[in-house]
């Protein structure tokens, strides 16, 4: 990675509800500045990061976006359903023929 890169991680855009810009968590690991040494470093790893997933603004953030998509009417669920079945037993029934295809040419033809 280049050293650019390291020093400038990427920063997510700034919420509507906040005005300060959110930082996300710089990845562990060897190499560079710092490492793992395993001392009171500034905590910066998974472990970290975990506890700022059950915060409620998170889950705030989940619903929001959970609001804006557009969910597929009941018809539309029940053709793709029908769509899926259909391509896989189509699908399923090719591959059975080529087996028996290449089986009887196996046991017929190279035996």
């Amino acid at each position: 990675m280049r050293r650019e890169l390291r020093r400038h991680p990427v920063q997510a855009k700034p919420s509507k509800t906040t005005s300060r810009p959110v930082r996300m968590p710089r990845a562990t690991g060897g190499g560079g500045r710092g490492g793992s040494s395993g001392g009171t470093g500034t905590g910066t790893g998974v472990v970290r990061f975990v506890p700022s997933v059950l915060q409620p603004a998170f889950l705030r953030e989940i619903l929001m976006e959970l609001k804006k998509v557009q969910w597929p009417t009941r018809q539309e669920t029940i053709n793709l359903t029908v769509v899926v079945i259909v391509v896989a037993a189509a699908l399923g029934l090719f591959m059975g023929g080529l087996d028996a295809s290449f089986n009887w040419l196996l046991e017929h033809v190279l035996l």
